[in-house]
C-alpha cells in the first residue's frame, strides 16, 4: 500500500493490457488459420464463436466476482478469507466448465440447428463444438485462477501465464489444424485441441504460482467442493456484471439487425469500424481492471479516501490515454479500411463515424472505469439497472429513431451508441461523486471484519 499510487496503478494495468491484446490477436489468428481450410470452416468458426462469447459471459460471473471479493479480503488483511474465496471460485469454475462440456457435447446438433447453421456445414460444426466443450472446461478454470492472481496484484505473473498459453496454442494450432506432411490435420477440431492443451498448461502454471506466491494449496476436493458462504459473495458481485453484459449483447444484436436492413455497405462498414474500436478500448478495459483491483483492496482495508483518490487518478489517466488513442484511430482507421476496400460508400461512412467516435470513446472510458470502481466497492447492482435502461433507450431506441426512422443510416446507429456510453458514464460519475457507493463499501468492510472475527 505504500507504493506510489500512480506507479502501482501503472504496474498493475500494463500487464492486463498486454493480456487483452494477446487475446484479441489470438482471435484474429484463429480466424486466419480457419480461412486456410475453407469458407465453410470460417462460417462454422464464426457461428460457434457467438456461442463461445455467450458462454464466456457465464465464466466471467465467477472470475469477476472471485477477483473483486478476493481483493476486498486481501486489502483487509484477511488472507484466510481470501484463500477461501479463491477456492470457492475455483470449484464454481469447475462446475460451470463441466456443465458447459455436457451442454456442448450432448447438444451440439440441436444448438447449431437452432442457430441455423447450414446442413452441409454440420459435419464441420458438430465435432468442433463437441471438442470445444472440453477446451472450455479448462478455459473456465484457468480464467478464474488468472483472475485471482490479478486480484493479488500479481499481474506480471498472470501476463506471463497468458503469454505462454497463447504461444503454445499458436505452435500447436498450425500442425493440428492444417496437418503435417501426409497427415491432413483435424481442421477446427485441431484448434479446439490446441486450446485444450494450452489451457491445461495455464492451469498448471497458475497452480504453481498460487502455491509459491499466494500460499494457496489446492487439495483434490477443492476442485469441486462448493463453499456456499464465499460463493454467495462471489455471485453478489458477478451476477449483476453478467446481467449488464447480457443486456448489452441483446441490444447489440438488435442494432446489428437494424444495420443489416440498411444494406451490405452499412453492414461491412460496421464490421470494419467495430474491429478498430476493439483495439482502441483495450487500454480502457485494462485501466478498468486495474482500478477494480486497487479500489477493492482499499475498500477491504477501510481506506475509502484512498479508494476515491485512485478512482479519479485512474479516470484522469484513462481519459488522457483514450483521447490519444481515439485521435490516432480517427486518422488510422480510414487509412486501414482503404487498404481492405475501395468502395466509396464504405469509405465515406467510415469517415463520418470516426467523428462520432471522438465523443463515444471518452464517454466509454468514464463508463468502464467508474463502473469498475463501483463494482469493487460492492455497489454492483446500480450499474446494471442504469445499463439495462440506457442500452435499450439510447443504444437501440435512439439508434432506431435516428438511423431508421429519420434515415441517418449507420451514422444514426453510432450516435445511439455514443449517447448510451456517455449517458452511462455521466450517471456512474455522478453516483461516485455523490458517494452513493460509500454505504456499500462500509457494508463490505463490516462483512469482512465479521468474517475475520468469526
Amino acid at each position: 500500500m505504500s507504493a506510489p499510487k500512480q506507479l502501482r496503478l501503472f504496474s498493475i494495468t500494463w500487464p492486463i493490457f498486454v493480456e487483452n491484446l494477446l487475446m484479441v490477436l489470438m482471435a484474429l489468428f484463429g480466424l486466419w488459420l480457419t480461412s486456410r481450410i475453407s469458407n465453410g470452416a470460417v462460417a462454422s468458426f464464426g457461428l460457434v464463436g457467438q456461442i463461445l462469447g455467450a458462454l464466456q459471459i457465464v465464466f466471467r460471473v465467477v472470475s469477476i466476482g472471485t477477483s473483486v471479493v478476493v481483493t476486498q479480503h486481501h486489502g483487509a488483511g484477511d488472507e484466510a478469507g481470501a484463500h477461501q474465496v479463491a477456492k470457492a471460485g475455483l470449484a464454481a469454475s469447475s462446475w460451470v466448465g463441466l456443465a458447459t462440456l455436457l451442454l456442448l457435447s450432448l447438444g451440439a446438433s440441436w444448438i447449431l440447428t437452432a442457430m441455423h447453421l447450414p446442413v452441409e456445414l454440420m459435419p464441420i460444426g458438430e465435432p468442433y463444438m463437441a471438442a470445444l466443450g472440453v477446451a472450455l472446461l479448462f478455459d473456465a478454470i484457468s480464467m478464474c485462477m488468472v483472475a485471482v492472481l490479478r486480484a493479488y496484484t500479481h499481474t506480471r505473473e498472470s501476463m506471463k501465464i497468458v503469454l505462454v498459453m497463447n504461444l503454445v496454442q499458436v505452435v500447436l494450432s498450425v500442425p493440428l489444424m492444417l496437418g503435417v506432411g501426409a497427415w491432413a490435420g483435424w481442421g477446427l477440431v485441431g484448434l479446439a485441441a490446441a486450446m485444450t492443451l494450452s489451457r491445461l498448461l495455464a492451469i498448471g502454471l497458475a497452480w504453481r504460482v498460487w502455491r509459491s506466491k499466494l500460499g494457496v494449496y489446492i487439495a483434490l476436493p477443492d476442485w469441486l467442493r462448493l463453499r456456499w458462504k464465499p460463493l454467495s459473495s462471489i455471485l453478489h458481485i458477478g451476477l449483476p456484471g453478467a446481467g449488464e453484459k447480457v443486456a448489452f449483447r441483446i441490444s447489440f444484436i438488435i442494432s446489428i439487425s437494424m444495420v443489416a436492413s440498411m444494406g451490405q455497405a452499412a453492414l461491412a462498414t460496421h464490421a470494419y469500424v467495430w474491429q478498430a474500436v476493439q483495439l482502441v478500448t483495450l487500454f480502457t478495459g485494462a485501466v478498468g481492471f486495474g482500478t477494480e483491483i486497487m479500489v477493492g483492496n482499499y475498500v477491504g482495508a477501510g481506506r475509502l479516501k484512498q479508494a476515491n483518490r485512485v478512482l479519479w487518478q485512474a479516470m484522469a489517466w484513462g481519459f488522457g490515454a483514450i483521447l490519444l488513442c481515439t485521435a490516432i484511430s480517427f486518422f488510422a482507421t480510414p487509412l486501414a479500411v482503404a487498404q481492405a476496400t475501395r468502395d466509396p460508400q464504405i469509405l465515406a461512412l467510415v469517415g463520418l463515424i470516426m467523428w462520432v467516435e471522438l465523443v463515444l470513446e471518452p464517454g466509454r472510458s468514464f463508463n468502464i472505469v467508474v463502473t469498475s470502481g463501483l463494482r469493487a466497492a460492492g455497489d454492483a447492482r446500480f450499474p446494471v439497472k442504469v445499463s439495462v435502461v440506457s442500452v435499450f433507450l439510447f443504444g437501440v431506441g435512439l439508434g432506431w429513431l435516428l438511423g431508421v426512422h429519420f434515415g441517418m443510416g449507420l451514422v444514426g446507429i453510432w450516435i445511439g451508441y455514443a449517447a448510451d456510453e456517455c449517458c452511462r458514464g455521466l450517471i456512474m460519475a455522478v453516483r461516485w461523486v455523490w458517494l452513493g457507493w460509500v454505504p456499500h463499501a462500509r457494508n463490505t468492510r463490516k462483512r469482512i471484519l465479521a468474517h475475520m472475527q468469526g
